[in-house]
């Protein structure tokens, strides 16, 4: 892991495994969306902060598929973890309540936005982090 990264996706993971796997009730969406935002947001920038060895200024705001289309991110990210960034920017941008937000279908749907956050915080730590030459193509500064 690059040296840069290892705090940004600790945190990123932290933010993850703090949410429960099971019982997980329609009052935990908003706090567990938020969660989900957060850890998303800080994977990405782990990326672009191993690359440039910080986060440059134009890149420190929540527009998450703004960041990934200008810096390149958006051209490694496989269809499933690009719908994700795009519900995570959707969800901070409307302040809204995070999708489904019926008490049996959120649980589920939180569960399944998580799932798929922990393979985007792998994928940005192996497959872009971990891989030289996918990190020389992001266009950082």
């Amino acid at each position: 892991m690059g040296f840069y990264a290892e705090p940004w996706l600790r945190e990123a993971r932290d933010k993850i495994d703090s949410f429960p796997k099971e019982n997980v009730g329609a009052n935990f969406g908003q706090a567990g969306f938020d969660k989900l935002a957060e850890a998303v947001d800080k994977a990405i920038k782990a990326a672009l902060i191993e690359s440039h060895g910080s986060l440059p200024q134009q890149h420190d705001h929540t527009k998450l598929v703004s960041i990934c289309e200008s810096t390149g991110v958006w051209d490694i990210l496989p269809p499933a973890l690009r719908g994700l960034v795009q519900e995570v920017e959707s969800y901070r941008s409307t302040k809204a309540n995070p999708p489904n937000s019926s008490s049996e279908s959120s649980g589920e749907q939180l569960r399944q936005y998580f799932f798929v956050a922990r393979r985007l915080i792998d994928y940005m730590e192996f497959h872009v982090i971990g891989n030289d030459s996918v990190l020389k193509r992001l266009k950082v500064a």
